[in-house]
């Protein structure tokens, strides 16, 4: 079976109207409103021929609120996870990064050096953002689904082809990437270094667990 088959689908939130501030944790405003961003989603939805089970996103407002109004849109449930949250700037948050650099060298300099391991003061490194993002796609694959939400009933119906609808996130950047990373097996370079396009379908292997239920 192909993993990819009914697997995962993620969609980073529309763009920002923020440049070089880290923004990670802020609830700023997508450009779009949620309404155009939700058609946008169910547009490469219909692209691509699928349609989920179920609406999983961050609860920050510009991935909540346009996955509020795509789940409406396909009669389907939606949940919110604070693991779906974008990584943590800690104490830079809302800051320029030239502002970091400047007023913080020492900090800066040994984030950029391991960021992997090393977080900003007070926030997330990347191996913290690959553990909440691993735990919630591991439940994905389980026959409870997250948080309650059993994927594999309420993607049920009466086409039997249809029964294991994938779920889909609408999240960040940073869970994406690190999706590549717990579902793909990348290096976090390798996932770091490919773009995350924003509302664009981006498909990733569930657990072999999950896998399964595509057969009931």
């Amino acid at each position: 079976m192909d993993p990819l088959a009914h697997g995962l689908l993620a969609f980073r939130h529309a763009p920002v109207a923020l440049s070089g501030v880290c923004y990670g944790r802020l609830d700023v405003a997508a450009e779009l409103p949620p309404e155009a961003a939700a058609a946008a989603i169910e547009r490469a939805l219909h692209e691509l021929c699928v349609r989920p089970g179920v609406v999983f996103s961050s609860p920050l407002s510009r991935c909540a609120l346009p996955a509020a109004e795509l789940a409406a849109r396909l009669g389907v449930p939606r949940a919110i996870d604070d693991r779906l949250l974008e990584i943590s700037y800690g104490a830079w948050e809302g800051r320029a990064f030239a502002d970091i650099e400047r007023d913080d060298p020492a900090a800066y300099a040994a984030w950029l050096d391991g960021w992997e391991r090393v977080g900003p003061p007070g926030g997330e490194s990347a191996l913290d953002v690959e553990s909440r993002v691993r735990s919630i796609w591991r439940e994905l694959g389980t026959p409870r689904g997250v948080n309650g939400v059993d994927v594999a009933a309420v993607a049920a119906d009466a086409d039997v082809a249809s029964r294991a609808r994938p779920p889909l996130l609408v999240a960040h950047a940073g869970v994406l990437r690190a999706l590549r990373v717990v579902a793909c097996g990348a290096s976090w370079p390798a996932a770091m270094s490919a773009p995350v396009p924003h509302l664009t379908a981006e498909r990733f292997p569930l657990p072999p667990s999950a896998l399964s239920l595509a057969d009931l």
